[in-house]
């Protein structure tokens, strides 16, 4: 697991982020705009930790579009990095103290919509830190099937369970 300091600033971009983009984001979850905007927030900081890990390790993906703010509810990004031949990376991030895994909802995996990596990043708020726990493959998330648990159905890896992270890092 790789850990990296998150900054004052990091959290103030992040926040201005989901404050802009919460009325065009896709409500799949039905949830209170409070919740909603926080999980943009802290998804966007699972991202802003990634990308400065990747840094770190002298390693500088395109970050255009990063905090662009996509007009209409169907209107999203299509992935978060891409590897040198192109293959997608999407960031998942977990924060409550009792996630130990990454979820991703069947809408945004089913019917060719699933990236070919995912990167398990855990937040500790009051520590200031984004854990990286790995990362998995489409063709694991298969292997594991979905599952609802508790807001609809979610393909699914245990943070503990995810590929060291170094193995992505060569296809970046």
């Amino acid at each position: 697991m790789e850990i990296i300091a998150i900054e004052k600033s990091d959290f103030e971009k992040c926040k201005n982020f989901s404050e802009e983009v919460l009325k065009e984001t896709y409500d799949r979850f039905k949830r209170s705009d409070k919740e909603r905007e926080e999980r943009i927030y802290l998804g966007k900081i699972g991202e802003l930790v990634f990308l400065k890990y990747l840094n770190a390790m002298k390693i500088f993906p395109s970050t255009e579009g990063m905090f662009d703010i996509y007009k209409g509810e169907t209107n999203v990004d299509q992935f978060d990095f891409l590897t040198k031949d192109g293959r997608k990376i999407d960031v998942k991030t977990a924060y409550k103290t009792f996630h130990k895994r990454i979820l991703i909802p069947w809408d945004q995996f089913d019917r060719g919509r699933a990236k070919d990596y995912y990167v398990g990043v855990k937040i500790i708020i009051d520590k200031k830190e984004g854990h990286i726990y790995g990362f998995t493959t489409k063709e694991r998330l298969l292997e594991n099937k979905k599952i609802n648990f508790g807001e609809g159905d979610a393909y699914w890896e245990y943070l503990e369970k995810l590929i060291d992270i170094d193995e992505l890092l060569r296809k970046l």
